[in-house]
């Protein structure tokens, strides 16, 4: 694969040198690969928008590597934003905060921007490397599974990109957890200077920080709200369109009783006598119905997501078994639905997102 390369210092003066030239270059992060391009370059940009067929509407994540050059670009506006890059940075988070004029409006047609500083020590030293901030999706073509090694960003792209850095498996395996903070400002008499702020951090798409995580940050501040949003809109496009999806159909499915996959291998032979259902379950699943998974075992395959106690794993490996799924033309998917609370609810979040129609 020729135009992957393993980092060192050549490899980022080679990346340094393409981001200069209106470029594109996927490179890791501790969450996927991301595809990169000079921040404050709309005619790079744009490539990324034509390599993964993103609709333009879509605004891009930007990636620092240090927290001093964000006012540069953007403006903090309050403690609560201060605080979630001081004590969360770097990290998988991001953050919306008011851009700048520097920031060009193909980034974001909003006045705002997506910043995050990733912690994984190749995305840094490339970041720090290119002196330059580096605008950023997913190395995928739009919603299909996120990369989540260098090869994966291969099978997307091919020879579409001059130079893909493989920083071997990302730690993390889910996009950044991303939020924006709003305030209110609450009189408390009549007199104008009377009067305080409350502020809410809206979760816009959940990751690896979780809401319980952000809650301790502010435990002591009993004027600052954490809630996952329910709204739609082009400031954060995660719910607007389909992501994340292998080729196969999706069922979440809560309980597996011999009519579910009775059902289900019938709608399968329809198609194709050969096709085999797919089931991605954790340990704790497959021991509790061993005897059913047993039953049918000639006609399914068990997928493991491994347990229920190791949910980084989960969260690691869910599009790595997605990829698998595609390389082995999988059509029919049914997945274990797992309780939504800390990183559980992250990871039911991609699942949904990819079983959408």
């Amino acid at each position: 694969m020729f135009n992957i390369s393993y980092p060192n210092t050549k490899t980022f003066q080679l990346a340094k040198n393409i981001l200069g030239n209106w470029g594109v270059v996927a490179f890791p992060t501790e969450t996927v690969y991301w595809l990169g391009a000079n921040a404050l370059d709309p005619l790079a940009i744009q490539k990324i928008f034509k390599l993964k067929n993103r609709p333009s509407n879509n605004p891009l994540i930007v990636h620092l590597w240090y927290k001093k050059d964000i006012s540069k670009y953007w403006i903090i506006s309050n403690y609560v934003e201060k605080n979630i890059i001081e004590k969360l940075m770097p990290g998988p988070i991001t953050i919306l905060l008011h851009k700048r004029d520097n920031i060009p409006s193909i980034v974001s047609s909003n006045p705002f921007v997506w910043i995050r500083i990733p912690s994984n020590p190749v995305a840094l030293s490339l970041l720090k490397a290119c002196s330059m901030p580096i605008a950023a999706p997913s190395a995928n073509i739009s919603t299909k599974p996120s990369p989540t090694s260098a090869q994966m960003v291969y099978q997307y792209f091919w020879h579409q990109l001059p130079l893909i850095i493989d920083g071997g498996n990302c730690s993390v395996g889910i996009e950044s957890t991303v939020v924006k903070v709003d305030e209110e400002i609450c009189c408390l008499s009549m007199s104008d200077t009377n009067y305080k702020s409350n502020y809410n951090i809206t979760i816009m798409r959940p990751g690896f920080v979780t809401k319980e995580d952000i809650q301790d940050l502010f435990s002591n501040q009993k004027n600052v709200s954490v809630n996952y949003s329910a709204e739609i809109s082009n400031i954060s496009p995660w719910n607007m369109y389909k992501h994340y999806s292998p080729n196969a159909d999706i069922q979440i499915i809560d309980c597996i009783t011999p009519d579910l996959l009775n059902s289900q291998l019938k709608q399968n032979i329809q198609w194709d006598a050969h096709i085999r259902l797919w089931l991605i379950l954790t340990q704790e699943c497959i021991k509790n119905h061993s005897k059913i998974l047993n039953q049918f075992k000639d006609n399914i395959n068990v997928f493991p997501r491994w347990s229920r106690n190791d949910l980084i794993t989960c969260a690691q490996k869910l599009f790595d078994i997605y990829d698998t799924c595609d390389k082995l033309n999988i059509n029919s998917i049914l997945i274990e639905n797992l309780k939504e609370v800390w990183l559980w609810y992250s990871i039911m979040n991609r699942v949904k997102k990819s079983a959408e129609k």
